[in-house]
C-alpha cells in the first residue's frame, strides 16, 4: 500500500511528494514533481568574446584578467535571475558561454548561426544563443519569407542582419513553447560619413550629413523588416500548430516605435476588413487575440508604468530596448489563458551605480527577467 506525502515547493517552484512503497521490508522513493512557476530571461552580454580573439577590431581583445572579470560579472547575474529559459544576444564564442551556462543549471544550449569573422582572429557578427533548463526539442533559424520581401518591395537578397533563433521547449507540467531569440538590427548607420579635406568645407559637412541620415533611414527598414518577418513566422507556426509563444530579444527601439508595431501583431489593430474591432463580436476579439503578443511589463501589476526600469543608456537617456513579449496565453484576463506573469525583473545596478571591483566588465544593456506563474 502507498502513501503519498506532501513536501514544501523546491527552488523551482515545483510541487514535490514522496511516493513511499513497502515491498518485502525495503522502501523506495520515488520523486514527482510539478512546475508551478519559471522563469524567463532576455540578456545582452555586451561583446563575449574568448580571447585571444577580437570584436570588430585587433585591438578589442580581452585581457586574461578582463575576460575572468567579465565571466564572474555573467556568473553572479546568471546566480541571481536563476533562468529556466534565457536568450542571449551579441555573442561571440557559443562555446564557451555553453559551458558557463550548464555551470547555471541550463544544461540544453543551441545556436543556429556562427560569428562572422572578419580577419584572422577578428569576428564582426556576432549570434544570438538560447539556453534551458527544460529540454530543446528543435531549434532553427527564422527563414526569410520571400513572398512577404515581395510584397514589401524590398531587394530579394535580404537578410537577417543576426538570424533569430525559433526553438521548440517542453516544459514539465506545462506543455511545449514556441520561443524566438533576436536581436534586430541598431540604430547604427548602414553608411559610414567619411569627412575628407577641410570639414569645415560645406560639401564635406553636406555629403556626411547625407550619409548619416540616409543610413539611418536604411537601417530603420531593416530593423523593421527583420520584425515584420519574425511576426510573419509566428503567425505561421500557429496555423500548423497553435503554442504559447515567448520573444525574447534585444529590439533596438522602443515598443512605442511604428517599427516595432508589427512584432505584437493584433494588439494595437483598431479596424480589420473595413470593421471596427470594438464593435466586434467577443469571439472574433478573441480571436484577433490568438495572433497578438503583449509585453511581458503589461501583463504584469507589480510595477507602474511610471516606475519601468530603463534597459540601455546612451548620452545618460535611458530606454527601454530588452524585451519579452508573450502570447495571450500568458494575458490573465483572456479567457483561455494557461499562466501569467507573477513578476518583472531589470538587474540595472551596474548601469546606474556602477562599481569598478564588480562592474569592470559589465554589459551596456540589463538583462531582463521574468517570471511566470502556471494556471492548474
Amino acid at each position: 500500500m502507498s502513501s503519498i506525502l506532501y513536501t514544501p515547493i523546491d527552488f523551482y517552484g515545483r510541487f514535490c511528494f514522496n511516493d513511499n512503497i513497502n515491498k518485502k521490508g525495503t522502501t523506495r522513493t520515488i520523486l514527482n514533481t510539478y512546475t508551478t512557476h519559471f522563469k524567463v530571461c532576455t540578456f545582452n552580454l555586451f561583446n563575449y568574446v574568448l580571447p585571444p580573439n577580437a570584436y570588430y577590431e585587433t585591438e578589442n581583445i580581452y585581457t586574461l584578467s578582463k575576460w575572468e572579470k567579465k565571466q564572474r560579472w555573467i556568473s553572479q547575474q546568471l546566480s541571481n535571475l536563476s533562468p529556466d529559459i534565457i536568450g542571449f544576444q551579441e555573442v561571440f564564442s557559443p562555446d564557451a558561454l555553453k559551458l558557463l551556462a550548464a555551470e547555471h543549471r541550463l544544461p540544453h544550449f543551441v545556436t543556429v548561426s556562427e560569428p562572422k569573422v572578419k580577419a584572422h582572429h577578428v569576428y564582426e557578427k556576432p549570434v544570438v544563443a538560447l539556453a534551458s533548463r527544460f529540454p530543446i526539442l528543435s531549434a532553427e533559424a527564422v527563414d526569410v519569407d520571400l513572398a512577404l520581401i515581395g510584397a514589401l518591395q524590398l531587394q530579394p537578397n535580404f537578410k537577417f542582419s543576426r538570424p533569430p533563433i525559433r526553438a521548440e521547449i517542453q516544459i514539465e507540467g506545462f506543455g511545449n513553447v514556441l520561443v524566438y531569440v533576436t536581436h534586430l538590427k541598431s540604430k547604427r548607420s548602414q553608411l559610414e560619413p567619411q569627412l575628407t579635406g577641410d570639414e569645415a568645407e560645406f560639401d564635406s559637412i553636406s555629403e556626411s550629413v547625407s550619409a548619416q541620415v540616409h543610413g539611418s533611414w536604411a537601417s530603420t527598414i531593416q530593423r523593421g523588416t527583420e520584425a515584420t518577418l519574425i511576426y510573419q513566422d509566428i503567425i505561421e507556426q500557429m496555423r500548423q500548430r497553435e503554442r504559447p509563444v515567448m520573444v525574447l530579444g534585444d529590439l533596438n527601439d522602443t515598443m512605442e516605435s511604428p517599427v516595432l508595431q508589427s512584432l505584437v501583431g493584433g494588439k494595437n489593430i483598431d479596424r480589420l476588413d473595413g470593421k471596427n474591432v470594438a464593435g466586434m463580436a467577443l469571439g472574433s476579439q478573441r480571436a484577433i487575440q490568438r495572433f497578438s503578443l503583449f509585453d511581458a511589463f503589461d501583463l504584469q501589476e507589480r510595477i507602474e508604468p511610471k516606475d519601468r526600469k530603463s534597459t540601455h543608456y546612451f548620452a545618460n537617456r535611458g530606454n527601454v530596448l530588452d524585451y519579452i513579449l508573450l502570447s495571450k496565453d500568458f494575458k490573465a484576463d483572456y479567457d483561455h489563458s494557461i499562466a501569467s506573469v507573477d513578476r518583472y525583473q531589470v538587474n540595472d545596478a551596474h548601469l546606474i551605480n556602477p562599481h569598478p571591483d564588480t562592474d569592470a566588465e559589465c554589459s551596456d544593456h540589463a538583462p531582463v527577467m521574468v517570471e511566470i506563474e502556471i494556471r492548474y
